[in-house]
């Protein structure tokens, strides 16, 4: 299991280092003002936050994930690989399935006030100076309630999307033959996309949810309600193009390095002479 754990902190890493710069482009495409909108579409948003903050605005906010990746991908490739091995039938995919999904839920409690972080580092304005800062500012303001705000939807965003995820890769990867880096790669790209499809919609209520002002929602209900109300259904795939750029690379990153890294220990155990 320590092993799962040292893995999912390395493609952790590496997936956060491949795909920030279109995370920041989707929280801004996400949470604009529909009636004024700031940007045109997602290479807009891309292009103006270059010149308007150089490459550096794009990498706003990214201490507070890569400071969590460690503990938040530890726990999610250790609770899932744990829990893969641990059922009764640990090769059906329906076990990947269900593997995931407690992965996912295990994770929320720490992913959530580290999302909440990003996400308002992302859209400050020069305000704070790291995500210690703004989770201290929040607390200050809302209490420890702040801290999680967005928990729950979080939840429900989580739970299937790391079925999805887990079972998707798994089923692309399965072989009699070794897996070439290129079909890791491939395979844990469309598992990313296929991911981030299903749970998109959960995924804006969330980025709105806790860039809002205290009282502006009263819940994800009140907040999906006011978004279509005002906006129509679309809305709940502003930001889309940005997020599947994203999440290709993304976790073609986190998976080939996860692999290589089983593969390394592997090696490494296999060549480390046996005292007897």
């Amino acid at each position: 299991m320590a092993l799962d754990f040292a893995a999912g902190c390395f493609g952790g890493c590496a997936g956060i280092l491949v795909g920030y710069p279109l995370d920041t482009v989707k929280v801004h495409m996400q949470t604009q003002d529909y009636r004024n909108p700031r940007y045109r579409g997602t290479w807009d948003c891309l292009r103006t936050i270059i010149t308007k903050e150089s490459v550096t605005g794009l990498y706003r906010g990214m201490s507070s994930p890569m400071a969590g990746v460690a503990v938040v991908n530890a726990i999610v490739f250790g609770v899932y690989g744990h829990t893969q091995r641990h059922l009764s039938q640990p090769e059906q995919l329906s076990t990947h399935f269900l593997a995931g999904v407690s992965a996912g839920i295990a994770q929320t409690p720490v992913c959530s006030p580290i999302e909440l972080a990003k996400t308002r580092l992302q859209l400050q304005q020069q305000r704070f100076s790291g995500p210690l800062q703004c989770l201290r500012h929040i607390y200050q303001q809302e209490g420890s309630k702040g801290l999680f705000k967005g928990l729950g939807i979080t939840f429900l965003r989580e739970a299937p999307s790391y079925g999805i995820y887990f079972y998707t890769y798994e089923a692309l990867i399965r072989s009699s033959e070794p897996v070439s880096t290129f079909r890791m790669l491939l395979a844990g790209g469309l598992a990313g996309a296929a991911s981030w499809t299903i749970s998109y919609p959960l995924d804006v209520i969330k980025s709105r949810i806790q860039a809002a002002s205290k009282g502006q929602y009263s819940g994800p209900l009140d907040c999906l309600r006011q978004s279509i109300n005002a906006e129509g259904y679309l809305c709940l795939y502003r930001g889309f193009n940005s997020t599947l750029l994203r999440a290709f690379p993304t976790n073609a990153a986190t998976f080939a390095v996860v692999s290589w890294t089983f593969r390394l220990f592997d090696y490494a155990e296999q060549e480390t002479p046996v005292n007897k």
